[in-house]
C-alpha cells in the first residue's frame, strides 16, 4: 500500500532479501514471491510499496479468471458472481495490502482451474498447455499448489469425463509440462540439501505435542474470517444439504460441481486435520475458495431466493468490513491503536526506530556486528539497515547445529564475535546464547516503544570469542 505508516512484515522484508540474487529457490520457499518482488523492485526501487505493488495486480487476476471460468462454462452471472466473491473475500482485503506466497499461488491455481475444466470440456492444446504452465508456476509459488493435484486425481476418480481428458495424450502433455517447469526448483532442493522442503515438514510441527483441539476448533473458526462469515457459512450450508437432504441441491445433476468440490474438500479438511493435530494458520486453506466462489456462485445464480439472497448480503457485509479496515491502515499509527489496540499491528511498526536504536548502540560500542537471537528482528534490520543504514554485519545466533531460518544460514566468524554487540530477544534461549561467547558483559536493556503499550525489549551484551557448544543445547 502507496499511503500506509505500517512498515513491513518480517516476511515480506525475508522475501525482499531472497530477491536480491535470482535462483531456483531459497531457505523455506520456492522462488516466485522473490522473483515477483525482485521484477518490482528493480522497476520501482526497494520501497515498502514497490514490494507490495504486486499484491493487487495477482489478486484482480485471479478474480478475472474465475470470471473467466464462471462465464464459460456457466453464465456471465455466474463469472460474475464467482469474481465478486473472490474479490470480496474478507482475507483478500487484508492480503492485498501485503505481500505473501499466497498472493501468486492463488492467481495460477485459478488460471489452473479455468484450463482444467477447459481441458476437461474440450481437450485443446491451449487448455493443456495453460494448465501445465498453472501448475508449474503454482508449485513454484507455494507447495499448496499440490492440493490441485489432489483435486484433479479425485476429479478423475469420480468423473469419467475428467479421468479421459487427463489420460489423453493433452493431459499426459500438460503434466509433463509442469514437471519441466518445476524440474529446476527440484534440482535446486537436491543441491541445497532439501532445505525448502524440510522446512516445509517442519512447519506441520509433528514433533511436539500432538492432538491439540483447540488448534482445530480454532482454525475451523477462522475460516469464517478468510472468507467472511455469511460465504463461509453458506459454503457448509450447501455441503451440509447435499449430505442430508441430497434432493435440495439439484446443482449435483452437473457433474461439474463435483469436480468443483473436489477442489475444495481436501485442503479444508487436510488443513483441519493438521491443526486438530498440531497447528494450522488460518491461510493454509485459502487455495479451496476459489472453487468455493465458483460453487456458491451457481447455487446462487440457479437457485437464487435465500441463497442469492444470502451471498449478496455476505458481499455487503465484506464490503463494509473492507471498507473500513483500507480507510484504517492508511490513518496515522496512533489512530490505528486507538482503533484496533496497540497489538493488531505491532509487528508492522517501530522498524526504523529500532533499526536507529540498534545503529546507535552499535556506533557507541564500536561494536564489529549485531547478534541477534529471533528471525523476525534479523530481517527488520536487514531491511531496514539496507545501503549502509546500519554499518556493520547483522548475523542470527543459532539455537540447533543447522539453520532453522534463512537468517541463520550465515554463520558466526571470529571477526563477527571481536567486538558483538548481542541482543537477547528471548529470555528462554539468553543462557545458551551468552555461553557461546568465550566472554560477555552486560551493558543494559534496549526497548522501543511500539506504541499501544506495547513494546520491543531487548537485554544488551557486548561478547567476544565465538565458542559455540556443541547441539542440541539444553531448554530453560
Amino acid at each position: 500500500m502507496l499511503f500506509t505508516p505500517l512498515n513491513l512484515g518480517p516476511d515480506e522484508a525475508q522475501y525482499w532479501r531472497w530477491s536480491k540474487s535470482f535462483d531456483w529457490g531459497y531457505f523455506s520457499k520456492p522462488p516466485m514471491v522473490a522473483w515477483v518482488i525482485g521484477a518490482m523492485t528493480n522497476l520501482f526501487g526497494d520501497h515498502e510499496w514497490a514490494i507490495r505493488f504486486a499484491s493487487p495486480i495477482f489478486h484482480t487476476g485471479t478474480a478475472i479468471a474465475l470470471f473467466m471460468a464462471g462465464q464459460r462454462f456457466w453464465s456471465t452471472k455466474v463469472g460474475i458472481y464467482a469474481g465478486l466473491c473472490f474479490t470480496l473475500m474478507t482475507a483478500i482485503w487484508l492480503s492485498s495490502g501485503i505481500m505473501s506466497t499466497d498472493v501468486p499461488l492463488l492467481f495460477f491455481w485459478s488460471l489452473g482451474l479455468f484450463f482444467f475444466l477447459s481441458l476437461r470440456t474440450n481437450r485443446s492444446w491451449v487448455a493443456a498447455i495453460g494448465l501445465g504452465v498453472a501448475l508449474g508456476l503454482g508449485f513454484l509459488s507455494k507447495y499448496a499448489m499440490v492440493y490441485f493435484l489432489i483435486g484433479m486425481a479425485l476429479s478423475a476418480l469420480i468423473d469419467p469425463v475428467s479421468r479421459k481428458a487427463l489420460l489423453s495424450l493433452k493431459g499426459l502433455a500438460a503434466l509433463a509440462l509442469f514437471l519441466a517447469i518445476f524440474a529446476p526448483h527440484l534440482v535446486w532442493n537436491a543441491e541445497n540439501g532439501f532445505k525448502t522442503v524440510g522446512h516445509t515438514a517442519d512447519n506441520a510441527n509433528w514433533g511436539e505435542e500432538l492432538l491439540n483441539p483447540e488448534n482445530g476448533f480454532k482454525f475451523f473458526f477462522d475460516q469464517f474470517a478468510v472468507f467472511g462469515p455469511l460465504s463461509f457459512l453458506l459454503l457448509l450450508s450447501f455441503f451440509g444439504l447435499s449430505i442430508f437432504r441430497r434432493n435440495a441441491i439439484t446443482q449435483w445433476a452437473d457433474r461439474r460441481i463435483a469436480v468443483l468440490a473436489c477442489f475444495v474438500i481436501p485442503p479444508l479438511l487436510i488443513i483441519l486435520v493438521q491443526a486438530f493435530i498440531s497447528r494450522a494458520h488460518a491461510n493454509w486453506a485459502a487455495t479451496a475458495y476459489p472453487a468455493a466462489c465458483l460453487i456458491l456462485a451457481i447455487w446462487a445464480t440457479s437457485v437464487g431466493g435465500w441463497v442469492r439472497k444470502i451471498l449478496i448480503g455476505g458481499f455487503a457485509l465484506s464490503m463494509v468490513v473492507g471498507v473500513i479496515f483500507t480507510t484504517l491502515v492508511v490513518l496515522p499509527v496512533e489512530t490505528q491503536i486507538q482503533v484496533m489496540g496497540g497489538n493488531a499491528t505491532k509487528r508492522l511498526r517501530g522498524w526504523p526506530e529500532t533499526t536507529q536504536q540498534v545503529k546507535a548502540l552499535a556506533t557507541e560500542y564500536n561494536a564489529s556486528a549485531v547478534i541477534i537471537d529471533e528471525r523476525e528482528i534479523w530481517h527488520g534490520l536487514d531491511y531496514y539497515g539496507r545501503d549502509g543504514e546500519l554499518a556493520v554485519p547483522v548475523r542470527a545466533w543459532r539455537r540447533e547445529d543447522h539453520p532453522k531460518s534463512a537468517s541463520e544460514e550465515a554463520l558466526i566468524s571470529q571477526a563477527d564475535a571481536e567486538n558483538a554487540l548481542i541482543l537477547s530477544y528471548r529470555e528462554g534461549d539468553r543462557a545458551n546464547l551468552l555461553a557461546d561467547f568465550a566472554e560477555t558483559e552486560a551493558i543494559g536493556e534496549l526497548e522501543i516503544d511500539l506504541g499501544g503499550n506495547r513494546y520491543r525489549r531487548f537485554e544488551v551484551y557486548i561478547g567476544r570469542g565465538f565458542e559455540p557448544k556443541p547441539r542440541p543445547l539444553p531448554t530453560t
